[in-house]
């Protein structure tokens, strides 16, 4: 069956087994984010293979370069910032996208107004169940 077919009649893409977890619901006002750096939050849900996260960026937030086991992959929904990966820095507005390979140093300045952005992340972000969490609340975006 193709692809057209399987999404018409409700098909299976490929061999596909069902996952180990459970499905969930979230939404984003509901979650309690994590306080990755003072003016840096992240509400995020996480799956077996990706964690999908909304983060706001309060203005005028630098975030130094690191680098992390996990491909990075993001969206810019709201502001703007100066984004240094693998050395090649751009501009990055609404609409705009990357692609950061795992492994990759990269680096964020944010412009003055505020940023947020949704980024997926595989493997998932593990190493954030350490971090402090805030309160829930529903962020700086949608506006």
């Amino acid at each position: 069956m193709g692809m057209r077919e399987a999404y018409e009649s409700g098909g299976t893409f490929g061999d596909v087994a069902a996952g180990q977890r459970p499905h969930e619901f979230h939404s984003v006002a509901a979650l309690q984010p994590y306080r990755l750096l003072e003016g840096l939050a992240a509400r995020a849900v996480h799956g077996e293979r990706v964690t999908l996260a909304v983060v706001d960026l309060a203005p005028g937030l630098v975030m130094a370069a690191h680098r992390h086991v996990n491909e990075q992959v993001g969206i810019v929904v709201r502001g703007a910032m100066d984004f240094t990966v693998g050395g090649e820095t751009r501009r990055r507005a609404t609409g705009d996208m990357w692609v950061i390979p795992a492994g990759v140093p990269h680096d964020v300045r944010v412009g003055d107004e505020g940023c947020t952005v949704v980024e997926c992340f595989s493997p998932p972000r593990g190493d954030w169940d350490a971090l402090p969490r805030l309160d829930p609340a529903p962020g700086d975006w949608p506006l």
